[in-house]
Parts: structure tokens; sequence; C-alpha cells
């Protein structure tokens, strides 16, 4: 799949139709610029969804390289149960030339290789059992992070200012959970919660941290993804008064927001 073509206009070069919808791509070139302190990652769609035996990657638009591509159809894979954690990856090609454009191609691929390499940007992991389906619906926030059988998108990495974040699919149910929870929730957390369901963009890795360190009294240790997914389970946990944090600064901090 062609994923950016860039045209070369010169007297004699022919205009396709190729080349004509190149041009109008170009337009988002100067998002390109505004963009140059994002890290790489999704900038939005590229949703998912299964069927029997594929996944389905929807349209959307991924910044990598300091260059924004489209996804401009969806795109299927089939996957099959091995019973070991793989990733689903899209693999950029470097630049391809011909006479009259430049170009890269994107492929999507399932391997068991954990590490994304330049040019790779991974959409989701999952382990699957033998004569199960990959789920891609959560019975609740932490079901996210289900080992077996579910796919699992909290690496997945979202381009942000500063860094790649968490998708704003992920912080924006942990916002509306811990609004709808039962008991009541500090001025902060409220003002946080209500930034993060009236923002489409994802939020930026620093303010999470900010927030997550309010709450704890301390920066989180783990600032992947799946380490702030983890502390964002625990603060729902705790607030319905289910979890205990791990360390007594986190006790002492929270039962103060909450008084």
């Amino acid at each position: 799949m062609i994923i950016k073509t860039i045209p070369r206009i010169a007297p004699g070069n022919i205009l396709r139709q190729t080349t004509l919808a190149a041009i109008s791509d170009a337009a988002f070139m100067t998002n390109e610029y505004l963009m140059r302190e994002y890290a790489d990652g999704i900038l939005s769609g590229c949703e998912l969804e299964t069927t029997q035996d594929a996944i389905i990657v929807k349209e959307g638009a991924v910044f990598l390289e300091k260059e924004i591509f489209l996804i401009k159809k969806p795109l299927i894979i089939n996957y099959s149960p091995t019973n070991t954690t793989v990733v689903l990856k899209m693999c950029f090609s470097s630049v391809i030339s011909d006479n009259n454009c430049t170009y890269r191609d994107m492929d999507l691929e399932i391997t068991r290789d954990m590490t994304c390499k330049p040019g790779q940007i991974e959409l989701c992991r999952f382990k699957l059992q033998e004569g199960a389906k990959l789920r891609c619906k959560y019975q609740d926030f932490k079901d996210r992070s289900t080992e077996f059988d579910t796919m699992n998108r909290i690496h997945a990495p979202y381009a942000a200012y500063g860094g790649s974040t968490l998708s704003p699919e992920i912080t924006r149910e942990f916002a509306q959970k811990l609004m709808d929870s039962a008991g009541s929730i500090s001025d902060f957390d409220a003002t946080f919660c209500l930034q993060v369901l009236g923002s489409s963009n994802p939020i930026t890795p620093d303010a999470l941290i900010g927030y997550i360190a309010h709450i704890n009294g301390e920066k989180p240790k783990d600032t992947t993804n799946m380490g702030l997914f983890q502390e964002l389970v625990r603060i729902l946990e705790y607030q319905r008064g289910v979890g205990t944090p791990s360390r007594d600064g986190k006790t002492r901090k929270r039962k103060m927001m909450m008084e």
C-alpha cells in the first residue's frame, strides 16, 4: 500500500490521476511543521475491530519521523492463536522513487518481537489461546490489560507534544469512570477529568505524570504507557474503595484530597 506520494512536476511529465491526488495530499504538509515537537504515534482514527480470524484497521492519520501519513482505507490482517504474546505493527518502508513520485509503503505485521524498530508503530498486542476469538470490547477499565484473548492497546503510542502517550479513548474512559464513581471526588480530580473529556486530543505524558504525582504525592517511577495506565487503575480502585495504594505517601495524599 502506497502511504505517501510526492509528485514530480516537470516539462514532459503527464499529470496522472495519482499525481493530482498527491498534490491534494500535500496540503497536509503545513501540519507537519506545526507538529515538529510531537513524538511519533497515532494522530487520529486507526480504530481496530476484530472478526473471527482478522483484525481491521480503520482509516486514520499517523505521525512518524516528523511526517504525517494518511490511512485512507481500512486495512485487514489475519490472526491465529499462538498462546504467546504477539504485536500488531504498522511497518513503513524507506523512501521509494520513480519517474513521477517519491513515496513510502506501509504494511501490517504481526510478530513476536515486542520492540518497535525505526519506521514501526505498535497498534496492539495480544495472547490468543486455541479456540478463542480475539475480543476488543472491555468489561471495565482494568480489563484492557487482561492477558489472554484480549486486544491490548495500552502500549500503542499516540502522538502528543513532548512524547508519545496513552490513547484518548483510554484517558476519556478513566475520566468518565472517575466522574461517575459513587464517592465524591476532589475539585482537582474534577478539573482534570473535565479537561480530558472536553479535549479531542491525546493528553500529554507530562500532564498525566503531573496528575498522578499530585494524587500520589510523588511522581510515578514507571512512566511508560503501561506504567501510567496501572497508576490510573489504582486511582479508580482506591476511589471505589476496592484497592489499596502501594505506598504510604499515596494513601496520605489521596486521603487529604478526599477530605
